[in-house]
């Protein structure tokens, strides 16, 4: 069904009808823009939980690092 299927169909839904699809769309759209509130709180606090205190290693330090968490693990 098309949306000018729809927006006819609804148009020749008798007056209670009409308002009582009105009202539960407007349910509906609370209920979602409740959730991305939410969502987009939890995402607020979360922000900067994984961020270093630093610049992140440079990849001959991390190579370094890796070499020597061997070394250890298999002396």
């Amino acid at each position: 069904m098309t949306r000018e299927q729809l927006i006819e169909e609804i148009r020749q839904l008798p007056l209670e009808q009409k308002v009582a699809l009105l009202e539960a769309i407007s349910r509906s759209v609370q209920e979602e823009m409740r959730l991305r509130e939410r969502r987009g709180a939890a995402v607020n606090r979360l922000r900067g939980i994984a961020k270093p205190d630093g610049p992140p290693p440079s990849d001959e330090e991390l190579k370094e690092d890796y070499i020597d968490y061997l070394t250890k693990k298999y002396s």
